[in-house]
């Protein structure tokens, strides 16, 4: 009779058959959607790979001899995205980034934060960086997304070469150079990016605590700091220490788990009251803490229940029919309180029936799988609501190179950028079926299990609350690498790399 375990992880794993199909489905009906002679192109190329892997395992091995070249070129990709773009920071980034440089009202920054508190430790962050450089700072901002992006790469490699093997490892590395590495995601000096290398390294060390018979005070403690870090900039950070001491009390590894739990929670506690010291006392801005003026996860929740899963115009228009009319111009005129976010929750979720619930989530996750470019959604300034333009789009506005990769690779509406879309998305797809290999079957693998774990509960979160837009994936991105490079590596050697 199979365990408790088994039989929790054998439903992970079916349902993760299920949705990695299902990714692998809406992502090449994408490919087709932007050109169907490059999806036919893609398929003779993967049938070719299918029934010559010798060959491609040769030249992928030479390829990973010039590994520095390739993180070179990358390097050198990012500067010439940094340099010449017109548009470095959009949207709740750009208000968050515009206040901390003292480029709006101290009252603007004020209300945006009492609506958006989720924002505080950036606005922090970039604040602290002002001090030190002033307007400056914006490009140190780029040189540290810089550091975020290629140190994750780092980070990657390590976790997959000390706990799977060396074509893994290349594997992690390559699949995420090619995916951000060579992207205009760098530019972006917000949470995503931010949090990216502290969730790679919760993950490198959550590995190495499920390998080591014994307890490591030194890794859990540091487990418990990086956590404080990663939740910090993504509340989602969370889920992979769920995954992880679900994992284990699922084991019965009663003493381990109990070892754990007082040596995380200890550091872990100290950290984030730390974190939750610096805020409370912090006098960079006034934080008004009337509850009816903050979104809370509540809203997160009623934004993830309009159809799209993340139209916020839907989102406001519900919450405001609880507003007397007088005060619905008001920026600050309480829809968010908590009593009418469960009027709202409760009113969206009775005007589904099962069939239309049905084609909501289905829609919310295609949406949240399909898209190879990660969503990205930048256009020219003069069409955003809030926008930081870059100060040196004076002297680049008119030169050839840069509006090339301005119109190639940064703004997304521009119809050269389907270009663009046509290199990432097969790389996308590569991905997925290389995470969908270890799902094949039921593998009683711990280190598997885990990264099973986690995505699920990441999907799962982005099912329940805000979702539908694959830039959201971002902060999963360590775990569906490693998991797509242990299948890859597995197809490629021929051999059992689980």
């Amino acid at each position: 009779m199979d365990s408790m375990y088994d039989l929790f992880f054998k439903m992970i794993q079916k349902l993760m058959w299920v949705i990695f199909a299902f990714w692998i489905a809406v992502s090449l009906w994408h490919l087709f959607e932007l050109s169907w002679l490059v999806t036919i192109g893609f398929l003779a190329l993967v049938a070719y790979a299918f029934f010559h892997r010798e060959k491609l395992l040769s030249a992928f091995q030479w390829l990973m001899r010039h590994k520095k070249v390739l993180a070179i070129c990358a390097v050198v990709f990012q500067l010439a995205v940094i340099l010449s773009a017109n548009l470095l920071v959009r949207r709740d980034a750009a208000v968050v980034i515009n206040g901390a440089f003292e480029l709006i009202s101290d009252s603007s920054i004020s209300n945006y934060l009492t609506r958006n508190p989720n924002n505080l430790s950036m606005f922090l962050y970039a604040r602290s960086l002002y001090h030190l450089f002033g307007y400056k700072a914006i490009w140190v901002l780029q040189l540290l997304g810089m550091l975020y992006i290629n140190g994750t790469a780092w980070i990657l490699y390590k976790t997959a070469q000390t706990y799977f093997n060396q074509t893994s490892a290349d594997v992690a590395f390559s699949l995420y150079l090619l995916l951000l590495g060579f992207s205009p995601y760098v530019i972006q000096t917000y949470t995503d990016l931010t949090g990216l290398p502290f969730l790679a390294l919760q993950t490198y060390l959550t590995m190495g605590i499920i390998r080591d018979k014994q307890v490591s005070v030194t890794k859990v403690a540091a487990l418990g700091g990086v956590t404080t870090l990663a939740l910090i900039f993504r509340p989602t950070g969370a889920i992979s220490t769920i995954a992880f001491f679900i994992l284990l009390f699922l084991e019965k590894s009663w003493k381990k788990l109990i070892q754990l739990v007082l040596i995380f929670g200890l550091s872990f506690g100290i950290t984030m009251g730390l974190n939750s010291f610096i805020k409370q006392h912090q006098n960079e801005v006034v934080i008004r803490q009337e509850e009816e003026l903050a979104k809370s996860w509540l809203t997160f929740i009623n934004l993830g229940l309009t159809y799209s899963g993340s139209d916020q115009g839907d989102m406001k228009k519900g919450l405001l029919q609880y507003v007397p009319e007088s005060e619905r111009g008001n920026y600050n005129n309480g829809m968010f309180s908590n009593e009418n976010e469960w009027k709202e929750i409760k009113r969206r979720l009775s005007e589904y029936t099962i069939v239309s619930f049905s084609s909501h989530i289905l829609y919310k996750l295609k949406r949240t799988l399909f898209d190879g470019s990660l969503n990205w959604l930048y256009t020219a300034p003069e069409k955003e609501k809030s926008a930081f333009v870059s100060p040196l789009y004076v002297y680049t506005k008119d030169n050839a190179l840069a509006e090339w990769v301005r119109k190639f690779i940064i703004e997304y509406d521009s119809p050269s950028y389907v270009f663009y879309k046509l290199i990432k998305q097969p790389i996308w797809i590569v991905m997925a079926l290389g995470a969908f290999i270890p799902v094949w079957k039921y593998r009683r693998y711990r280190q598997l299990n885990y990264h099973l774990l986690t995505i699920f509960g990441g999907i799962l979160f982005l099912m329940v609350f805000e979702g539908g837009k694959t830039r959201y994936l971002i902060q999963f991105l360590p775990q569906i690498i490693l998991l797509s490079s242990i299948g890859l590596a597995t197809w490629l050697n021929k051999e059992n790399t689980l």
